[in-house]
């Protein structure tokens, strides 16, 4: 290669990451940001130590992934940018599994909102998996004064919520079968590095049986918070004739689901007029022993 030519190629580079970050401490617009990650996440849980183990950190530059970043031995991330750029915004995500959900592999100059995590579906049955633990945080670092350094905690929220179904007295109303179903809708497949929920739209149908107290209960399901501006639906087949949709609780409001959520959605039949409460699963199994 030409002397002149490597030389070009050098001065490109620099002026790239001249762009991004700091190279002069002494810069007029040069900020400089610690970060470290709560111990304890958004409610006040103690984060797994399976999380931490899987914990990644992703710097964006105007909303444009930038690069990787490694924690310090004392477990801060150290970042530094140009203020006259821009704004820069750290993401860190900790998952109890790599293996229980898709991980966008990101490339440099990806746009944050098409960054995402995507719940796995299973070969076998077709069903949808979510790690138990997905923790999610961001900051934005959007200092315009040069000079600045800039110490801050992230608090993570664990995304995954986790429904179930009671439904009673579903045999005196609707008959002694044991082909019934329950499927739930509005969902979505993706969370994308901005925190948003996207993708397409996707369905569970989640095994269930009648239990000692001949109530139709289902497995919980695991999935990615409701997006903004859509709500569950649940609806009950019996193989395959659909016998009843509700898309709103005992007092009418349209059930969303938010992120860490654990909740159970109880159906009552009563001549054929189904309702639905939704209340903490903890609140539940004080009340009720399920076998």
């Amino acid at each position: 290669m030409p002397r002149y030519a490597f030389k070009y190629l050098i001065l490109v580079a620099v002026t790239i990451l001249l762009q991004v970050s700091c190279i002069d401490e002494n810069n007029d617009n040069c900020v400089q940001c610690s970060v470290v990650t709560s111990p304890k996440d958004s409610i006040g849980r103690i984060l797994p130590d399976s999380v931490k183990g899987n914990m990644q950190a992703y710097l964006f530059i105007n909303g444009k992934f930038d690069r990787i970043v490694t924690s310090d031995a004392d477990g801060s991330y150290k970042i530094s940018y140009d203020s006259g750029a821009g704004s820069a915004t750290l993401v860190t995500i900790g998952s109890s599994s790599k293996d229980s959900a898709i991980v966008y592999t990101p490339k440099y100059g990806d746009d944050i909102s098409k960054m995402s995590y995507s719940v796995l579906k299973d070969k076998t049955d077709g069903g949808y998996t979510l790690p138990s633990s997905l923790y999610y945080g961001r900051y934005d670092c959007t200092m315009t004064r040069g000079g600045t350094t800039v110490d801050t905690t992230i608090v993570l929220s664990n995304q995954p919520a986790i429904l179930r179904v009671v439904i009673k007295q579903l045999k005196e109303s609707f008959g002694d079968y044991d082909d019934y179903k329950v499927v739930l809708s509005g969902f979505r497949s993706n969370l994308t590095f901005s925190g948003e929920v996207t993708g397409d739209s996707i369905i569970y149908t989640p095994p269930a049986h009648f239990n000692d107290n001949n109530e139709f209960v289902t497995t919980p399901v695991r999935t990615f918070p409701t997006k903004k501006g859509e709500y569950v639906t649940v609806s009950i087949y019996r193989g395959d004739k659909l016998i009843q949709t509700l898309d709103r609780d005992i007092n009418g409001k349209n059930l969303s689901v938010g992120p860490g959520a654990d909740v159970v959605l109880v159906l009552d039949c009563f001549r054929n007029d189904m309702k639905m409460s939704v209340m903490p699963w903890e609140d539940y199994i004080q009340d009720v022993v399920i076998p």
